[in-house]
């Protein structure tokens, strides 16, 4: 692992799964490339660091999608995108009162970038 590099482990719903997974194969054919979890969880960071976040967004995802499961995920954070992956988890913990904010975070910014097709 590079200096800087974090491993981000969660554990989501197969809800979530399905939402990633849909997520990266679309964002694979509308880039022409094969595009990873994490190219798929960075692209959408670096293009919501400037897009506002309502609590009410929140509030809405959490109500359409069950969060906790027993699929585990890893996303590994490097330095190159860390700023804009801490960016966005900043605004969702400004206006989320949950626990388990990367768990909330990594498909709560996949479905804001495919819901204002960002990716």
């Amino acid at each position: 692992m590079a200096a800087g590099t974090r491993n981000v482990r969660i554990f989501v719903s197969e809800q979530c799964f399905d939402l990633l997974v849909d997520a990266m194969a679309a964002y694979s054919k509308e880039s022409r490339r094969f595009q990873t979890m994490r190219m798929t969880v960075q692209a959408a960071c670096l293009r919501l660091k400037s897009h506002g976040i309502s609590k009410q967004e929140l509030e809405d995802f959490l109500a359409d999608y069950a969060i906790g499961g027993d699929i585990r995920i890893f996303l590994e954070v490097g330095p190159e995108w860390s700023g804009d992956y801490d960016a966005v988890r900043a605004k969702v913990k400004e206006i989320s009162e949950k626990p388990g904010l990367d768990k909330i975070l990594v498909p709560f910014a996949v479905y804001l970038a495919v819901k204002y097709n960002l990716l």
